[in-house]
């Protein structure tokens, strides 16, 4: 503890006397430095003169010199002194009168002349010697005062980053003014930051990018930004039952493979608890409905959730019977059967809300099919989530998990956007896109907001590995302590010798002193609390790979909207007669054709083949449609 409080004389005395010590010290370096430069000074003159003077004018200074000291200092103005005239005459002359000659004036005024001339040239060189002590002084100060970097991660300015990666072929991603190399996109990309940090303003710039070079992307929206500015009628696609503009879509479409009846079970039935059992039964009575549905060939949706969700126990038992399902599902088994039964009706709550279909889009279809440049946009309100979050983390599995399937292209690019990945359920293909996406030319941008919600998501180890698979990441300002301690272990630690300076101070100026000592010590490069005091639209760079983390400052970039964000859908769903000749073949589904593109009113996909619907029992309590048309008005069905 200091001796010293903060009061107004401790403070005096401990800043008078830190300034005096080193007003001394500075003075005393000053002074040592400026006697060692006039040495030089005199040392330099010296021998410019015995050098350059000439040898006759040197004979006659030194006479006079000599003359000078008989006359003025012995007092002995009549001494004789040998004297020598140019021509080598030599004679002896009282001391007064060499003094009085013209030759020694002449001589004097030489003498003036070379020692004006080489003094100067001498003081300029004893100068620039003194500012060149001092700048070492400075220099070496600095380095004994500062920290030395040993090794691990770095800092440098974007310009430094800019030099470094200059011959990098460029990609479409640029992230605070710095170009993203082109082989780093499929390496994968996080982006975190706390709501109004700014990252909604990267994205958009990053999909710029990526529109301009005529890329593909998939693209979840959870506000509606995305698709106002980039959306292109007619050519990219809408995932949102609730949203008129959107596509028709059934899971049939995107199981050509038996086996990805279990895909798309596990990404619809997320993980329950410490009991995987009501998950996994729950997936596995999915499957085998989905599978007895196509074996019927009754691939609606409404069926679906008529056999799973409205019928009775006995019902979905007689249904799966002979099928894996019935492992899960018996009459017997009846209070297990209905917790799984309530399982599912509580994860297809979205699907009462998807339209009956038999030619709607496949994601597979889309994601395979590389000649066009149209996007895919999931879109979702914030009322909608809670609905919708089973059916969208599906769609967004079906794509990544599609993505895999291509033949390895390295040069191919399909970026995956996804915005608030926390707000999803656990994406069971996600950790598997990130580890092998890269020789299929799959891009994932993978942003949140707080770490800890995404440790709820997918737990500890794996959202820990899901952000260890992004090598580049972008930091902008945290709001809580975990995501800011995570994003700081991350952007990685230093090993440095620091320099810790102390002082001594007493009455006795023999007692001042200044003491240096360095210190071996490894820190984090960005502390957890740097990262809370971010302001918004600044953040730092991450690439790895041995290059310099940068910290950056964004500029708002205005988006423009072209789209409206939602086009609120008013029609109930389409629902078709489950009893049809007509197969759907998911091989050939994809992106609707001419027949089923977007009407001119709505643009939702509307098949071509509908039926007039026969009384059904309205179980679900809803109203019973029909259509009497293909792509007429809908009106209730006329009672019995």
């Amino acid at each position: 503890m200091s001796i010293f409080r903060n009061d107004t004389l401790g403070s005096m005395t401990r800043g008078g006397q830190a300034i005096v010590h080193n007003l001394r010290m500075t003075m005393q370096v000053i002074r040592q430095t400026g006697i060692a430069c006039l040495i030089v000074w005199v040392m330099l003159t010296g021998w410019a003169l015995l050098e350059w003077v000439p040898a006759y004018t040197q004979y006659l200074l030194k006479r006079i010199g000599e003359a000078w000291f008989q006359v003025y200092v012995v007092g002995s103005p009549s001494s004789a002194i040998q004297f020598m005239t140019p021509a080598g005459f030599r004679y002896w002359t009282r001391a007064d009168a060499i003094l009085q000659s013209n030759a020694a004036r002449k001589a004097l005024a030489e003498g003036q002349e070379y020692l004006l001339f080489y003094g100067s040239g001498a003081a300029l060189i004893a100068f620039g010697i003194m500012l060149s002590v001092w700048y070492y002084f400075t220099k070496s100060g600095r380095h004994i005062g500062s920290n030395q970097f040993l090794r691990g991660a770095s800092f440098a300015k974007a310009r430094e980053l800019r030099r470094r990666l200059r011959r990098l072929p460029k990609g479409c991603l640029k992230v605070g003014g710095i170009q993203i190399p082109a082989a780093y996109e499929p390496e994968h990309l996080l982006l975190s930051g706390a709501p109004g940090t700014g990252k909604t303003n990267i994205l958009h710039v990053m999909l710029e990018g990526i529109r301009k070079e005529g890329k593909r992307a998939i693209v979840y929206d959870t506000a509606g930004s995305f698709v106002e500015r980039f959306y292109r009628p007619g050519k990219d696609i809408i995932l949102n039952p609730f949203d008129s503009r959107s596509s028709q879509w059934a899971p049939w479409m995107d199981a050509p493979i038996d086996y990805h009846y279990d895909q798309i079970a596990e990404s619809v039935v997320p993980d329950s608890g410490k009991d995987p059992f009501w998950a996994k039964s729950a997936r596995g009575t999915l499957v085998a409905v989905m599978r007895g549905l196509k074996e019927q060939n009754r691939m609606l949706i409404s069926v679906m959730l008529d056999v799973i969700t409205r019928s009775g126990l006995k019902s979905l038992a007689e249904f799966v019977e002979g099928s894996d399902g019935a492992a899960f599902i018996s009459q017997e088994g009846e209070r297990t059967s209905a917790g799984i039964q309530a399982e599912l009706a509580s994860v297809l709550r979205g699907f009462r809300y998807l339209d009956d279909t038999r030619a709607g889009l496949s994601i597979r279809r889309w994601v395979t099919n590389e000649d066009d440049d149209g996007w895919l946009f999931i879109t979702v309100k914030a009322d909608q989530l809670p609905t919708l979050r089973p059916l969208i983390t599906m769609w967004l599995d079906i794509a990544i998990n599609a993505i895999m399937s291509m033949t390895p292209d390295q040069q191919r690019r399909l970026y995956c956007v996804i915005d608030e990945l926390p707000s999803l359920q656990r994406l069971p293909s996600l950790s598997d896109f990130l580890a092998r996406a890269r020789k299929y030319g799959g891009c994932g941008i993978l942003g949140f907001q707080s770490y800890p919600q995404l440790e709820a998501t997918y737990g500890r180890q794996e959202a820990a590995a899901l952000t260890g698979y992004c090598s580049t990441w972008v930091a902008l300002r945290a709001n809580d302590e975990p995501t800011a301690r995570h994003i700081s272990s991350n952007l990685g630690q230093v090993e440095q010798v620091e320099a810790n300076e102390g002082m001594s101070y007493g009455v006795n100026d023999m007692r001042d002193g200044v003491s240096l000592s360095r210190t071996q010590v490894t820190r984090p490069l960005v502390l957890p609390t740097e990262i809370v005091n971010l302001p918004n639209l600044t953040g730092y760079l991450r690439f790895g790979r041995d290059l310099p983390v940068i910290r950056f400052t964004d500029r708002y970039h205005p988006a423009k909207a072209d789209q409206p964000a939602y086009v609120d859908r008013t029609e109930p769903a389409v629902r078709l007669d489950p009893i049809a000749s007509e197969t759907i073949d998911p091989t050939a589904a994809s992106a609707p054709d001419d027949a089923d593109s977007p009407d001119a009113t709505n643009g939702r996909h509307r098949p071509t083949d509908i039926r007039l619907i026969g009384q059904r029992s309205g179980a679900d309590g809803g109203a019973i449609w029909q259509q009497s048309r293909p792509n007429g008005p809908f009106r209730p069905a006329d009672p019995a």
